[in-house]
């Protein structure tokens, strides 16, 4: 089982990284949601969800309409659905908040229900899509309902550079502002402070860069990535994922060996449990 992945267009692409919509059965039941710099909503027409907290810090039912789930700094665990129906939109940083209007900070390590944010439009939202013949023309339709939202873009465009420059690597060279104002948008924008913002998306590409057909020298990789040194690698990786490199990079090779289909998608690590 896969999911079927949309990119919407300009300006929509802005705001939204893609869409997506799985094929079928999950192959395990639980995964492990890694954490990014991006946010995420589900509209949902099947069974509910069920989410866990870091090491087992609480477990709680999703809304089965939809949920926003704001950014995590740590991983969290999803029990997925036996027959799952849904569409996910993953927003660029700052995404959400352009299309939604609300404070993504406040949301901070959170699912929000979808009606809570969006009101009666939810309803009307799922409706629409329930009854779109297939997965891309609710693609379609979805990307043109969100379109016609994108009318709340002015603190967004405030940061629009520095988000860029931490979505290519580079440092915050913003001098419009106040430090404290910047962190002050970009809490509300996107979620988080700048600096934590940069060290989601490092572990995001380091995440993405591992290649599991070749022998990986940690220590390459750390020096690769800029952390100060083996160690800060190793407890950065271990805070945002849960695990050492070394196990972690273990459980990845065992999806690409069982499910290689699967594997691609390098935000979910099945758990243990499924083994």
């Amino acid at each position: 089982m896969s999911f079927q992945v949309y990119t919407p267009a300009y300006p929509l692409h802005r705001f939204v990284r893609y869409f997506y919509s799985p094929t079928g059965k999950l192959p395990y039941r639980e995964d492990k949601v890694m954490p990014s710099p991006q946010t995420d909503l589900k509209i949902n027409f099947g069974d509910g969800f069920v989410a866990k907290r870091a090491e087992g810090a609480g477990t709680f039912a999703i809304d089965h309409k939809g949920w926003f789930m704001g950014i995590w700094d740590q991983y969290h665990t999803v029990v997925w659905p036996n027959d799952p129906d849904f569409i996910g939109v993953t927003f660029w940083p700052g995404g959400a908040h352009a299309l939604m209007g609300i404070d993504i900070n406040a949301v901070h390590n959170q699912f929000v229900p979808l009606d809570a944010i969006w009101g009666s439009f939810t309803d009307e939202l799922r409706e629409r899509l329930y009854e779109a013949p297939g997965y891309q023309a609710r693609f379609a339709l979805l990307e043109r309902l969100l379109t016609a939202r994108i009318d709340r873009t002015t603190k967004f465009e405030k940061i629009a550079p520095a988000l860029s420059a931490l979505r290519s690597g580079h440092a915050v060279a913003e001098r419009s502002f106040t430090q404290k104002h910047l962190i002050s948008l970009f809490n509300c924008v996107a979620g988080v402070p700048p600096k934590r913002l940069a060290r989601l998306y490092r572990i995001q590409e380091v995440i993405d860069a591992i290649d599991q057909a070749h022998p990986i020298r940690w220590t390459a990789v750390a020096q690769d990535f800029l952390f100060a040194d083996q160690a800060h690698f190793n407890k950065e990786f271990k805070f945002f994922t849960g695990h050492t490199p070394r196990d972690y990079l273990n459980r990845r090779k065992r999806v690409i060996t069982e499910t290689p289909e699967h594997a691609v998608h390098t935000r979910l690590l099945p758990t243990a449990s499924d083994g």
